[in-house]
């Protein structure tokens, strides 16, 4: 079993955080623009109900992506 060493740790990581935070960000934009084009202020309101879930999906996403190239390095250095 080797080591998968700082580096490879971070740079995996940092792959995977962009996409991430677009994942979190883009569905609360999308409402926001519709919210303000439309002129109904109660849309605002459903942001409470996206933000949590964009938020646990880009959580999910980035944990299993991460994983799996931990795994695909640990194959790789093995």
């Amino acid at each position: 079993m080797s080591l998968i060493t700082d580096n490879e740790i971070k740079s995996i990581v940092k792959k995977h955080m962009s996409f991430a935070i677009f994942l979190v960000v883009v569905p609360i934009v999308f409402i926001q623009l519709i919210a303000y084009f439309s002129g109904d202020a109660q849309l605002d309101n459903l942001l409470f109900y996206i933000a949590p879930i964009s938020s646990v999906g880009a959580c999910g996403y980035f944990i299993q992506r991460v994983l799996i190239d931990i795994n695909a390095s640990r194959a790789v250095n093995t």
